[in-house]
């Protein structure tokens, strides 16, 4: 794209922490992620929700772990599972989000995106904000606030 003055503009670019579940690749931005945790310890939260996968020591803190697979209807895994540890950026609520496997970094033009496809179940288009087309697989994003288990409190009759 040409500027004013025929120059050309750098593109405008979005860095994504990828994650994959099953055979799909999700997307958060890097904002919100304070770290990754290859490997984390989770304790069990009797009477917790299902979304609730346990909480976790985390610097000092207790987290509530949140399961992805929980939020996309996937079968729970009994192994340990990688997570990456989010905070929103307005209330500052810190939590982890449990994945399968944590991908990479990733610089993806903000023009590739395409809002949430018209046909999603209602608790995918509660937690997806569109999807990058990119070369290979499509990365869907995920709606950091919405995974916040605040948020999935409030809106927890969806997750029954």
């Amino acid at each position: 794209m040409l500027d004013g003055g025929g120059v050309m503009e750098a593109e405008k670019r979005v860095s994504l922490c990828t994650l994959r579940m099953g055979g799909d690749v999700f997307g958060i931005e890097t904002g919100a992620v304070r770290e990754a945790l290859l490997q984390c310890e989770l304790r069990e939260a009797p009477l917790a929700p299902g979304f609730v996968a346990g909480v976790l020591a985390y610097r000092g803190e207790v987290l509530v772990a949140v399961s992805f697979r929980a939020l996309l209807g996937l079968p729970l895994k009994a192994e340990a599972s990688s997570a990456v540890v989010l905070q929103d950026g307005e209330s500052g609520e810190m939590f982890a989000l449990l994945m399968d496997e944590l991908v990479d970094v990733v610089q993806v033009n903000a023009a590739s995106w395409e809002p949430n496809p018209a046909l999603l179940e209602e608790r995918q288009r509660l937690i997806f904000n569109g999807v990058y087309r990119m070369e290979g697989a499509p990365v869907v994003r995920l709606e950091t606030e919405r995974v916040q288990p605040s948020w999935l409190m409030r809106s927890a009759e969806v997750w029954r």
